[in-house]
């Protein structure tokens, strides 16, 4: 069953007539990690937002089960914003930088669980980062005192506090070097095997989609080229641009 998807959603940008999104139809299926990988400018990062509610398409509908998003009101939408967490390229840039890392994670948990003490949060605060590999001290560190590896752990461990259903994950390795990605994709890997959430991994990079994703959507100039099976892709990929991307990750095949 999708937990998530997508039906027929275009976006034109209002101010200079650009087609960002044209007739894109994807979903999420429950515990499933689905990638969408694509050249700069191919207009992943506006699906992701579309289908995560930051912003609207110009046509087409974005569904959270059965339940068109763009008619959740209140106890509904908040509960939606709850359930879909994202995670971001830029980790420091979506956290304020006059907040402590400990405010950072514990401000969420005020919106969302008024009923939660200061104690309880503090303790989940605490849990949390330790679970993802940092230590407790670092709570009192500022955003701009952490590395960027640091930082994507924080954001990760932020977006888990709220117990997503699903996290869309923008580009979140891509500015990192290529160890801390790997400990950072390791670590999602194991918020996965762990939760059961749901992933929409978007990526320009096919051999980090294939690693982590179940399927994948391949993105050219706003429209969706071909869904493949990323266990099966050199096998299935029917599409020249796809067949470009598998080369200039493999090579020959």
């Amino acid at each position: 069953m999708s937990v998530l998807s997508c039906h027929d959603v275009s976006k034109v940008f209002a101010d200079n007539g650009f087609e960002a999104l044209r007739s894109i139809s994807i979903k999420i299926d429950k515990g499933e990690s689905v990638g969408i990988v694509g050249e700069s400018g191919s207009g992943k990062s506006t699906l992701g937002s579309i289908i995560g509610g930051l912003d609207s398409p110009t046509s087409g509908t974005v569904f959270y089960h059965d339940a068109d998003i763009s008619l959740l009101k209140g106890c509904a939408r908040k509960a939606f914003r709850r359930s879909v967490q994202y995670i971001f390229q830029d980790p420091k840039g979506a956290m304020n930088p006059y907040f402590t890392l400990r405010r950072v994670l514990i401000e969420p948990l005020k919106i969302n669980f008024p009923e939660k003490s200061s104690k309880v949060m503090e303790k989940m605060a605490l849990e949390m980062i330790e679970n993802v590999g940092l230590p407790s001290s670092m709570l009192d560190l500022h955003p701009y005192e952490v590395s960027g590896g640091e930082a994507q752990r924080i954001a990760i461990a932020r977006a888990l506090l709220l117990n997503p259903e699903i996290i869309i994950a923008d580009e979140c390795v891509s500015a990192l070097d290529l160890s801390i990605q790997a400990e950072v994709i390791n670590l999602l890997r194991h918020v996965r095997k762990s939760t059961g959430a749901s992933f929409l991994f978007i990526s320009h990079d096919l051999d980090l989609v294939r690693y982590f994703c179940d399927r994948v959507y391949v993105m050219l100039h706003g429209r969706i080229v071909e869904c493949l099976d990323c266990s099966r892709m050199e096998e299935d990929a029917k599409s020249e641009y796809t067949r470009i991307l598998l080369r200039d990750a493999y090579g020959e095949y």
